[in-house]
């Protein structure tokens, strides 16, 4: 998986519920199901390029939440800080991490 990608579906995790259901149907079925633009096109009823430019503008609108919101930069700064306080206070870290979880 590129490295975009993987960021992609970081954001997707965090972000899902703030994009509409078709851009969600098509995200899933190519990332987490794994089907080609073709086989999309066909569960959807649109066309291959419709699909593909589906994908891009979801991708784009994932990013574009993230520079907007930082939710994702925020969860990753709080699980640093629980990581670094594990040691000196394992209760209060692991709370952290079961908050943004």
């Amino acid at each position: 998986m590129k490295e975009r990608d993987f960021t992609v579906c970081l954001l997707y995790d965090v972000y899902a519920p703030l994009i509409s259901e078709k851009k969600r149907t098509v995200f899933e079925l190519s990332y987490w199901q794994d089907l080609s633009l073709s086989e999309i096109a066909e569960h959807t009823g649109t066309t291959r390029q419709g699909v593909r430019e589906l994908l891009k503008r979801t991708c784009d609108e994932l990013e574009e939440l993230e520079n907007a919101l930082h939710v994702k930069r925020m969860q990753d700064s709080l699980t640093a800080l629980a990581d670094g306080i594990s040691e000196s206070n394992p209760d209060i870290s692991l709370k952290i991490k079961e908050i943004i979880s």
